[in-house]
């Protein structure tokens, strides 16, 4: 029963974070497709998926909304012949350009038809990108 629950759980993750579809989970997991069909439908993983996509985007834009709002105040500071703060210089220095990097991830995560290799790395791409931002935001005190 443990491994049922298991399988399950990985097959989900698969599914709703990896964006892999069902033959390829019931391919990678040993598992008949049909049983991914139904764990799909019972567990309800497209809404899931959706409701991690959606969360995951409004993460990204609320983290490019603070950049540029703190880089609008650094410029502003400038232009009025103060000297912008250094936390605030030093987090855009160091969120900048892990943004990029989650751009980069968003962008390569689009397509719809990816190989499983491709969606495996974009997977772990997305997640080392979040990891560097977390450990940047304790850093600051922020997280």
């Amino acid at each position: 029963m443990a491994k049922k629950a298991e399988l399950y759980s990985e097959a989900e993750r698969l599914y709703v974070q990896e964006h892999l579809g069902q033959t390829d989970i019931a391919e990678r997991l040993g598992v008949a497709e049909r049983t991914i069909r139904y764990w799909a439908t019972e567990g309800n993983w497209a809404e899931r998926r959706g409701n991690y996509v959606e969360a995951t985007s409004k993460t990204s834009e609320k983290l490019y909304k603070l950049v540029q709002t703190l880089t609008d105040k650094a410029i502003e500071s400038v232009e009025n012949g103060e000297v912008p703060s250094q936390s605030q210089l030093f987090f855009i220095s160091k969120m900048a350009p892990l943004l990029l990097k989650l751009q980069n991830y968003e962008e390569s995560s689009a397509p719809a038809k990816q190989d499983e290799a491709d969606k495996a790395k974009t997977a772990t791409r997305y997640e080392d990108v979040m990891q560097e931002m977390q450990k940047t935001l304790m850093q600051l005190g922020l997280g």
